[in-house]
């Protein structure tokens, strides 16, 4: 699994359980602008980690 799908797979469960756990709806298009993002900034992400 690349680290790109990773990242993408954690973020969705988070949007996942925001909305089981907490009942919380998160739109569709926010869901995907959110998910979008996370890909666009993976490398920030990735330096920031490290």
């Amino acid at each position: 699994m690349k680290v790109q799908d990773f990242a993408y797979q954690v973020a969705d469960r988070t949007m996942e359980l925001l909305e089981t756990q907490q009942h919380y709806k998160i739109p569709d298009e926010t869901r995907k602008q959110i998910l979008a993002k996370i890909r666009a900034e993976l490398n920030e992400l990735i330096k920031k980690s490290g």
